[in-house]
């Protein structure tokens, strides 16, 4: 017997009294990946009953943190008001069938403010700020384990003008929670797209680069590479869409391929030098058209906060593509898992805190796999099937589901 098999069985012996049902959802996972034959199987749930209980005893609540990558004035802080403010909405809550509640509950009453005076918004101030909100099922009040999301708020000059002192570092510790997050919003600000054309594309992308490669030289960064927890999916979301009511998400992607190709497959290679599993990273195949409302161009005014496009996309993209494209990777990839722990590092590096996810997500892993083979699945009776087995957090990402197939995507979102 190996090493590496005595060690295992040390770990699982070691979380044996603890049960086996979070074990039971990790294998679920990985049958959904793809067989791996009935003895790597036993040995994968026999380790993943002891990683994933071990993983669930540090971590109380899970959390998607999201980043959004802008510059000043690209319409930030905008759309966190909004995210925020049209979710309270009872009408919302009925047709989605879950609502946002911000932990905080100052920050939440000041986002609401906001929205509702969403045309006095003010300037990001020179500090950082982080908002986390629940996601609640609607008509379900006590649940152990709720999604969390949190959102990072910036100054958007940042990216483009140098800081100092304490702002330096308030910068520095942002940005390195934005790297830490599961999917990250590259905008493109339409007002400027609108104004300056094609050169500000490339204006734009050569400009991250370039902050990319500064930022590589923070100490704090720098001693964490190659990093294993980063972004995996990078989504080009065009800001203020309202400004081109005739833009498609696929005439958005043509634009951005046509004229910025070279600039964003340098900013590509820039990024996975830095990453652990290079190969398992997209940027430029996720498009996302995004309007907090409507604005009139002319008289610099926000005319009505009920026109809104792509907003309402923004959490379900957070928590469920990282999970299907995990997934998909992990197929690809299916050939070279020969050994127990192959197969769970694999799985473990698919995304940021991937494993978080598996004492949690084993029902919604095998509903990915059926919806695979039948596009006619029930998803309002799979949500309350999950309520009524105790999977919420289950719950809440098969409601998201239900948002995305409502919702008329097609020239809003583009996906590989």
């Amino acid at each position: 017997m190996s090493d590496q098999e005595t060690t295992m069985q040390k770990v699982a012996g070691a979380m044996k009294s603890a049960g086996d049902k979070v074990g039971n959802a990790f294998h679920e996972g990985i049958d959904a990946v793809g067989s791996v034959g009935n003895a790597t199987a036993r040995k994968v749930r026999s380790v993943g009953n002891a990683i994933a209980r071990n993983i669930r005893g540090h971590r109380s609540q899970s959390e998607q943190h999201i980043a959004l990558f802008g510059e000043s004035g690209s319409g930030k802080t905008t759309l966190l008001t909004v995210f925020y403010g049209y979710q309270q909405d009872t009408k919302f809550q009925k047709e989605a069938g879950y609502r946002l509640l911000a932990d905080d509950t100052t920050q939440g009453q000041n986002l609401l403010h906001s929205f509702w005076n969403l045309s006095d918004l003010p300037a990001t101030r020179l500090t950082s700020r982080k908002f986390s909100f629940q996601i609640r099922l609607d008509g379900v009040s006590k649940v152990k384990e709720t999604a969390h999301l949190v959102w990072h708020d910036y100054p958007g000059g940042w990216w483009t003008e140098t800081r100092t002192g304490e702002e330096q570092e308030d910068k520095e510790k942002t940005f390195l929670a934005l790297l830490s997050s599961d999917v990250a919003l590259f905008l493109v600000d339409g007002a400027k797209l609108k104004e300056s054309g094609d050169k500000y594309l490339k204006c734009l992308f050569c400009n991250f680069r370039d902050e990319l490669c500064r930022l590589k030289e923070y100490p704090a960064l720098k001693a964490r590479f190659p990093l294993t927890h980063f972004p995996r999916i990078w989504l080009i979301c065009l800001s203020k869409s309202d400004l081109m009511p005739n833009l498609t998400a696929e005439d958005f992607r043509r634009r951005v391929i046509s004229v910025a190709n070279d600039e964003l497959q340098v900013l590509r290679r820039e990024i996975q030098e830095i990453i652990e599993e290079p190969e398992l990273f997209t940027l430029g195949e996720d498009y996302l058209l995004l309007s907090a409302a409507e604005y009139d161009e002319k008289n610099e005014t926000i005319t009505d906060i009920e026109k809104r496009r792509g907003v309402d996309l923004i959490a379900p993209i957070a928590f469920t593509v990282p999970i299907k494209r995990s997934l998909d990777w992990a197929k690809a990839k299916r050939s070279v898992i020969s050994k127990t722990a192959t197969a769970v590092e694999i799985v473990r590096k698919l995304t940021t805190g991937w494993l978080k996810w598996l004492p949690f997500v084993g029902y919604y892993f095998g509903l990915l796999d059926q919806m695979a083979k039948d596009k006619s699945i029930n998803l309002s009776k799979k949500k309350e099937e999950a309520i009524k087995k105790g999977c919420f957090i289950d719950a809440v990402l098969i409601a998201f589901e239900q948002k995305l197939s409502a919702y008329d995507i097609e020239k809003t979102y583009l996906h590989r």
